[in-house]
């Protein structure tokens, strides 16, 4: 599978269920990349994105790619394989 066929069957909250991540009403939920107290990672279902907002963050923004990669701390490689196996799922 290529990345944009996963990115295309992969959605932003298939990877967050699967992490047992559930954003609030305005899709957003304490970022998991960093300590947080109060929600600063905004999810985008339309676009399959997400944003971090603290200034104490170092993922910054992504897709689902890159949520697992930073989740996991995988390589890229490791999280594109990843991602394949949840799409086929």
């Amino acid at each position: 599978m290529q990345i944009p066929e996963i990115k295309t069957r992969l959605t932003i909250t298939q990877v967050l269920n699967h992490y047992n991540l559930r954003p609030d009403r305005n899709h957003r939920l304490l970022c998991p990349f960093h300590e947080d107290k109060t929600p600063s990672l905004q999810v985008y279902p339309d676009t399959n994105t997400w944003t971090c907002f603290s200034t104490n963050c170092h993922a910054g923004s992504g897709d689902v790619i890159d949520f697992i990669l930073n989740k996991e701390g995988f390589s890229k490689h490791e999280a594109i394989e990843k991602a394949t196996k949840l799409a086929q799922s």
